[in-house]
Protein backbone atom coordinates (compact mmCIF):
# COMPACT_ATOMS: atom_id res chain seq x y z
CA UNK A 1 0.00 0.00 0.00
CA UNK A 2 1.47 3.09 -0.79
CA UNK A 3 -0.65 6.28 0.65
CA UNK A 4 -0.96 5.48 4.53
CA UNK A 5 -2.41 7.61 7.01
CA UNK A 6 0.48 8.65 9.34
CA UNK A 7 0.97 7.36 12.74
CA UNK A 8 -0.01 9.44 15.69
CA UNK A 9 -2.11 11.39 13.72
CA UNK A 10 -5.45 12.30 14.32
CA UNK A 11 -6.51 10.14 12.04
CA UNK A 12 -5.22 7.12 14.68
CA UNK A 13 -5.61 6.06 18.21
CA UNK A 14 -7.11 8.33 20.62
CA UNK A 15 -8.56 11.89 19.76
CA UNK A 16 -7.77 14.84 21.52
CA UNK A 17 -11.85 14.76 22.36
CA UNK A 18 -11.45 11.75 24.54
CA UNK A 19 -9.55 13.77 27.21
CA UNK A 20 -9.92 16.98 27.05
CA UNK A 21 -13.51 16.86 29.17
CA UNK A 22 -13.57 14.05 31.80
CA UNK A 23 -16.80 15.03 33.33
CA UNK A 24 -19.77 13.78 30.83
CA UNK A 25 -23.22 13.67 31.58
CA UNK A 26 -24.75 11.60 28.64
CA UNK A 27 -23.12 8.57 28.90
CA UNK A 28 -26.12 6.43 30.32
CA UNK A 29 -28.88 7.70 27.13
CA UNK A 30 -27.18 6.72 24.23
CA UNK A 31 -30.90 5.32 22.98
CA UNK A 32 -32.28 8.83 23.00
CA UNK A 33 -29.56 10.99 22.29
CA UNK A 34 -30.16 11.43 18.90
CA UNK A 35 -33.48 12.55 19.81
CA UNK A 36 -32.73 14.65 22.40
CA UNK A 37 -29.91 16.48 20.24
CA UNK A 38 -32.12 17.07 17.39
CA UNK A 39 -34.39 18.80 19.13
CA UNK A 40 -31.82 20.85 21.44
CA UNK A 41 -30.70 22.04 18.27
CA UNK A 42 -26.98 20.47 18.64
CA UNK A 43 -27.35 18.84 14.73
CA UNK A 44 -27.93 22.42 13.02
CA UNK A 45 -28.31 22.39 9.58
CA UNK A 46 -26.92 25.78 8.68
CA UNK A 47 -25.55 27.19 12.04
CA UNK A 48 -22.85 26.33 14.42
CA UNK A 49 -23.36 25.76 17.91
CA UNK A 50 -21.36 28.84 19.17
CA UNK A 51 -21.85 30.31 15.68
CA UNK A 52 -23.50 34.21 15.21
CA UNK A 53 -26.99 34.19 13.52
CA UNK A 54 -25.09 35.48 10.40
CA UNK A 55 -21.48 34.77 9.28
CA UNK A 56 -19.17 35.18 6.45
CA UNK A 57 -18.40 32.96 3.84
CA UNK A 58 -16.17 29.99 4.76
CA UNK A 59 -12.62 30.88 3.26
CA UNK A 60 -9.87 29.93 4.69
CA UNK A 61 -6.70 32.45 5.11
CA UNK A 62 -4.45 30.26 7.09
CA UNK A 63 -0.96 29.93 5.55
CA UNK A 64 -0.32 26.38 5.83
CA UNK A 65 -1.34 25.05 2.84
CA UNK A 66 -1.16 21.89 0.55
CA UNK A 67 1.31 23.58 -1.50
CA UNK A 68 3.20 24.59 1.19
CA UNK A 69 2.80 21.15 2.79
CA UNK A 70 3.86 20.03 -0.29
CA UNK A 71 7.09 21.60 -0.59
CA UNK A 72 8.36 20.36 2.67
CA UNK A 73 11.29 18.18 2.37
CA UNK A 74 10.47 14.39 3.16
CA UNK A 75 9.94 14.18 6.80
CA UNK A 76 9.09 17.53 7.84
CA UNK A 77 5.68 18.06 5.90
CA UNK A 78 3.61 16.52 9.10
CA UNK A 79 4.06 18.71 11.62
CA UNK A 80 2.22 21.82 10.00
CA UNK A 81 -0.39 19.28 9.07
CA UNK A 82 -0.77 18.28 12.96
CA UNK A 83 -0.27 22.03 13.44
CA UNK A 84 -3.71 22.56 11.58
CA UNK A 85 -5.28 20.21 13.31
CA UNK A 86 -4.83 21.45 16.86
CA UNK A 87 -5.94 24.33 15.28
CA UNK A 88 -9.77 22.81 14.23
CA UNK A 89 -9.29 20.95 17.72
CA UNK A 90 -9.16 24.45 19.43
CA UNK A 91 -11.59 25.98 17.07
CA UNK A 92 -13.75 23.46 17.76
CA UNK A 93 -13.80 23.49 21.50
CA UNK A 94 -13.49 27.51 21.72
CA UNK A 95 -17.39 27.72 21.01
CA UNK A 96 -18.37 25.19 23.37
CA UNK A 97 -16.48 26.06 26.52
CA UNK A 98 -18.10 27.90 29.53
CA UNK A 99 -21.63 28.50 27.97
CA UNK A 100 -24.08 26.35 30.41
CA UNK A 101 -26.94 26.53 27.61
CA UNK A 102 -25.35 23.29 26.17
CA UNK A 103 -23.55 20.00 26.77
CA UNK A 104 -20.06 20.38 26.41
CA UNK A 105 -19.71 17.08 24.59
CA UNK A 106 -22.37 17.38 22.51
CA UNK A 107 -21.65 20.96 21.34
CA UNK A 108 -17.95 19.58 20.41
CA UNK A 109 -19.29 16.40 18.57
CA UNK A 110 -22.21 18.54 16.40
CA UNK A 111 -18.86 21.31 15.42
CA UNK A 112 -16.82 18.39 14.42
CA UNK A 113 -19.23 16.78 12.14
CA UNK A 114 -20.85 20.39 10.38
CA UNK A 115 -16.96 21.35 9.87
CA UNK A 116 -16.20 17.71 8.43
CA UNK A 117 -19.29 17.50 6.42
CA UNK A 118 -18.18 18.71 3.13
CA UNK A 119 -20.89 16.53 1.16
CA UNK A 120 -23.36 15.19 3.17
CA UNK A 121 -22.20 11.75 3.55
CA UNK A 122 -21.28 12.33 7.65
CA UNK A 123 -24.46 13.80 8.38
CA UNK A 124 -25.94 10.70 7.10
CA UNK A 125 -24.88 8.43 8.47
CA UNK A 126 -22.75 9.66 11.57
CA UNK A 127 -26.27 11.49 13.43
CA UNK A 128 -26.95 8.29 14.41
CA UNK A 129 -24.49 6.58 16.00
CA UNK A 130 -24.85 5.19 19.57
CA UNK A 131 -23.23 7.49 21.72
CA UNK A 132 -20.79 10.99 21.10
CA UNK A 133 -17.69 9.02 21.09
CA UNK A 134 -19.21 6.92 18.46
CA UNK A 135 -20.20 10.27 16.51
CA UNK A 136 -16.87 11.22 16.90
CA UNK A 137 -15.11 8.29 15.57
CA UNK A 138 -17.66 8.16 12.60
CA UNK A 139 -16.35 11.62 11.58
CA UNK A 140 -12.68 11.02 12.41
CA UNK A 141 -12.41 8.27 10.10
CA UNK A 142 -15.53 9.00 7.37
CA UNK A 143 -14.17 12.43 6.49
CA UNK A 144 -11.20 11.29 4.78
CA UNK A 145 -12.58 7.44 3.73
CA UNK A 146 -15.15 9.75 1.64
CA UNK A 147 -12.29 11.18 -0.26
CA UNK A 148 -10.49 7.95 -0.92
CA UNK A 149 -14.10 6.70 -2.08
CA UNK A 150 -15.17 9.59 -4.27
CA UNK A 151 -11.69 10.16 -5.90
CA UNK A 152 -12.24 6.44 -7.73
CA UNK A 153 -15.59 6.83 -8.46
CA UNK A 154 -17.31 4.88 -5.61
CA UNK A 155 -20.41 5.79 -3.61
CA UNK A 156 -19.73 6.10 0.33
CA UNK A 157 -23.18 5.55 0.89
CA UNK A 158 -22.98 2.11 -0.08
CA UNK A 159 -18.95 1.15 -0.53
CA UNK A 160 -17.85 2.21 3.39
CA UNK A 161 -19.29 0.33 6.37
CA UNK A 162 -20.28 2.87 8.61
CA UNK A 163 -20.77 0.11 11.20
CA UNK A 164 -16.79 0.11 11.66
CA UNK A 165 -15.65 3.36 9.99
CA UNK A 166 -12.07 2.80 11.49
CA UNK A 167 -12.01 -0.63 9.36
CA UNK A 168 -13.51 1.16 6.46
CA UNK A 169 -11.16 3.65 6.28
CA UNK A 170 -7.90 1.32 5.91
CA UNK A 171 -10.11 -0.75 3.39
CA UNK A 172 -11.01 2.56 1.28
CA UNK A 173 -7.18 3.61 0.76
CA UNK A 174 -6.33 0.42 0.18
CA UNK A 175 -9.00 0.35 -2.38
CA UNK A 176 -7.71 3.95 -3.69
CA UNK A 177 -4.26 2.55 -4.26
CA UNK A 178 -4.87 -0.86 -6.03
CA UNK A 179 -6.95 1.15 -8.29
CA UNK A 180 -4.34 3.53 -9.10
CA UNK A 181 -1.40 1.19 -9.00
CA UNK A 182 -3.38 -0.49 -11.70
CA UNK A 183 -3.40 2.57 -13.74
CA UNK A 184 0.02 3.24 -13.64
CA UNK A 185 1.11 -0.26 -14.38
CA UNK A 186 3.90 -0.11 -16.95
CA UNK A 187 3.97 3.61 -16.71
CA UNK A 188 6.89 5.41 -14.92
CA UNK A 189 7.94 5.84 -11.65
CA UNK A 190 10.91 7.60 -10.43
CA UNK A 191 11.63 11.10 -8.69
CA UNK A 192 10.25 13.77 -10.88
CA UNK A 193 8.10 11.44 -12.81
CA UNK A 194 5.92 9.26 -10.78
CA UNK A 195 2.64 8.30 -12.67
CA UNK A 196 1.32 7.15 -9.16
CA UNK A 197 1.53 10.74 -7.52
CA UNK A 198 0.47 12.68 -10.52
CA UNK A 199 -2.80 10.75 -10.67
CA UNK A 200 -3.00 10.65 -6.49
CA UNK A 201 -2.88 14.60 -7.16
CA UNK A 202 -5.43 14.90 -9.93
CA UNK A 203 -7.92 12.13 -8.52
CA UNK A 204 -7.67 14.47 -5.28
CA UNK A 205 -7.83 17.49 -6.89
CA UNK A 206 -4.99 18.50 -4.79
CA UNK A 207 -3.43 20.49 -8.31
CA UNK A 208 -0.20 20.64 -10.44
CA UNK A 209 1.95 22.19 -7.41
CA UNK A 210 1.26 19.60 -5.15
CA UNK A 211 1.81 16.81 -8.09
CA UNK A 212 5.04 18.56 -8.77
CA UNK A 213 6.17 19.03 -5.22
CA UNK A 214 5.07 15.44 -4.45
CA UNK A 215 6.89 13.80 -6.90
CA UNK A 216 10.32 14.60 -6.32
CA UNK A 217 10.70 12.87 -3.02
CA UNK A 218 12.84 10.29 -3.48
CA UNK A 219 11.07 7.26 -2.75
CA UNK A 220 7.77 6.10 -3.73
CA UNK A 221 6.88 5.73 0.28
CA UNK A 222 7.47 9.38 0.48
CA UNK A 223 6.01 10.60 -2.45
CA UNK A 224 2.38 8.61 -0.96
CA UNK A 225 3.40 10.24 2.36
CA UNK A 226 3.48 13.91 1.01
CA UNK A 227 0.03 13.59 -1.32
CA UNK A 228 -1.30 12.46 1.84
CA UNK A 229 0.04 15.32 4.30
CA UNK A 230 -1.49 17.42 1.24
CA UNK A 231 -4.99 15.99 1.58
CA UNK A 232 -5.05 16.42 5.00
CA UNK A 233 -3.56 20.10 5.25
CA UNK A 234 -6.83 20.76 2.50
CA UNK A 235 -8.92 19.00 4.95
CA UNK A 236 -8.31 20.76 7.73
CA UNK A 237 -8.12 24.25 5.98
CA UNK A 238 -11.76 23.62 4.76
CA UNK A 239 -12.96 22.36 8.53
CA UNK A 240 -10.93 25.78 10.17
CA UNK A 241 -12.54 28.06 7.42
CA UNK A 242 -15.77 26.65 8.47
CA UNK A 243 -15.80 26.96 12.36
CA UNK A 244 -14.05 30.45 12.50
CA UNK A 245 -16.34 32.07 9.86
Amino acid sequence: MRLDPPTGSVESGTTPYDTAKINVRWRAIALAMFAVLSACGYWPDDQLPGEAATSKAAISDNPITPEYVASLPAGQSRPPVNQLSNEVVVAETAACSGNPDVDWEACVSARMLKAFDRYGFLSSHCRGQPDLKAVRTCVQFGRSGIDWLLAIGRNPDTDFDWSDPEKSHEAALKTLNDVLTERCDGKPEEPGNSCFTSESARVLDLGEVVASNCAARQTLEERGACIVDAHDAAMYRDALAILNR
